[in-house]
């Protein structure tokens, strides 16, 4: 899809560095096997993944849909379809953020004294993206520009359809799926609603993939299914900031030593910090 806002959003340059908020032991199992983890997009912590996108197509299409010729109004059932059937498809999300010290993002995903903000080269991160088939993308807040993407999508179904014609990428299966689902799956995700902004979050997206090689946690609420990607630590990482802990000495040092034992070259080359946040939970 070659509309310009699109190639914008999709090839955005990253920021020099790009942050993962974890807790301890998402810190110790990112340095330990040098992955990352991409979660089923449908199991993060908002609700409102995927759908939120979702519903703007539905909304754009009943809005073209009046007036509309058999031809035309065709295209708008296979979508509608399309959409119904992609809604728990496999997508593995990773987040990452601009924001390394933040209040918010230490309340919201980490438990004060056990927190970490990991921060990773954003160019060679892209390049792990690449690398992989998966993307680098930031998200979007504004409702606007939320609009102009579904409608730009939904415009794009003929050519997307005689590129899968082409294709024919899965035999006996209906062709306009496999564009119109790729591309809305590389869309939905950096749909995100305006309550979000502050975080100015940037994602891993990842292409369709099978249960095969997934793993599983538990989560609060049921088992959660992600996949692991190698994110070329000793090339990638750059920094680490501790979030707020009563303890800042003793965090810093047992850190570096962490770092020490895993790879001196690593300790070497990674800045280690403490949060500037003055806060704490009593």
């Amino acid at each position: 899809m070659a509309d310009n806002i699109i190639s914008q959003i999709l090839y955005r340059k990253p920021p020099d560095t790009l942050f993962h908020y974890t807790s301890a032991t998402g810190l110790f199992g990112v340095l330990e096997s040098g992955n990352i983890w991409a979660t089923k997009i449908q199991y993060l912590n908002d609700n409102s993944e995927l759908q939120l996108a979702f519903d703007y197509i539905r909304a754009e299409i009943r809005r073209q849909r009046k007036g509309v010729g058999k031809t035309r109004d065709k295209d708008f059932t296979d979508m509608l379809f399309t959409l119904d059937t992609t809604a728990n498809t496999n997508v593995g999300v990773a987040s990452f953020t601009e924001m390394g010290d933040q209040l918010s993002q230490w309340r919201g995903y980490c438990e004060i004294g056990k927190g970490y903000s990991i921060g990773f080269n954003g160019a060679k991160l892209d390049k792990v993206a690449t690398k992989n088939k998966c993307l680098l993308a930031p998200c979007i807040y504004e409702e606007d520009i939320h609009l102009r993407l579904v409608k730009v999508l939904i415009d794009n179904y003929p050519l997307l359809k005689e590129q899968s014609d082409e294709k024919k990428q899965i035999p006996n299966y209906p062709s306009f799926i496999t564009g119109f689902a790729t591309e809305a799956l590389i869309i939905a995700p950096l749909i995100k609603a305006k309550g979000f902004q502050e975080e100015r979050e940037w994602r891993f997206i990842t292409d369709t993939l099978g249960y095969g090689d997934a793993k599983f946690r538990q989560g609060n609420h049921s088992i959660i299914p992600y996949w692991e990607f190698d994110l070329n630590i000793m090339n990638t990482l750059k920094a680490i900031i501790i979030g707020p802990t009563p303890e800042p000495f003793l965090s810093i040092r047992a850190l570096e030593g962490l770092l020490i034992k895993k790879k001196f070259q690593l300790f070497m080359k990674t800045t280690v910090s403490q949060s500037k946040i003055p806060f704490r939970k009593i």
